[in-house]
């Protein structure tokens, strides 16, 4: 059994090996977040709900015209004002420009961002809000790397 074992790369390492490799990534992907966090404090974006969950970094909510100031800084052109005062920007619109604008400016990746309801009680005055999905850690250095962010 035991050539077994190490024919596939098993070593009595192994185990220290694994658990270095789980803290190298955590430390990168708390350090991606806090980059992230800075770049959104220096642009006082109001995003709070950035945090390392899953081994992910999740992005959490905004309300439309905060998603729409990355989508901006990723490189969405801004929205004609015709179209706005005929229907201002709403979470379904905003979060497909972002969604489009983040896959331009990190070369593909996906963002995932989904409509939810405001966390607020629920009232007929409170809209939707653009949910912004988690992204790993190297789309997280790919955005921080991103021209316009």
């Amino acid at each position: 059994m035991r050539s077994h074992l190490h024919h596939v790369g098993f070593t009595r390492h192994a185990p220290l090996d694994a658990a270095e490799a789980v803290r190298t990534g955590t430390k990168r992907t708390l350090k991606a977040a806090r980059t992230l966090r800075d770049i959104v404090d220096a642009y006082r974006l109001d995003l709070p709900g950035i945090q390392v969950r899953d081994g992910r970094i999740a992005l959490g909510s905004a309300s439309p015209a905060t998603a729409e100031r990355p989508a901006r800084l990723l490189g969405a052109t801004p929205p004609d004002p015709d179209t706005l005062a005929a229907a201002p920007l709403d979470a379904d619109r905003v979060g497909e420009r972002l969604r489009l604008a983040f896959a331009a400016a990190t070369g593909g990746d996906a963002l995932d961002v989904h409509v939810q309801e405001a966390e607020a009680a629920p009232a007929p005055d409170v809209e939707p809000v653009p949910a912004l999905g988690s992204i790993d850690v190297t789309t997280a250095r790919r955005l921080v790397a991103a021209p316009r962010f």
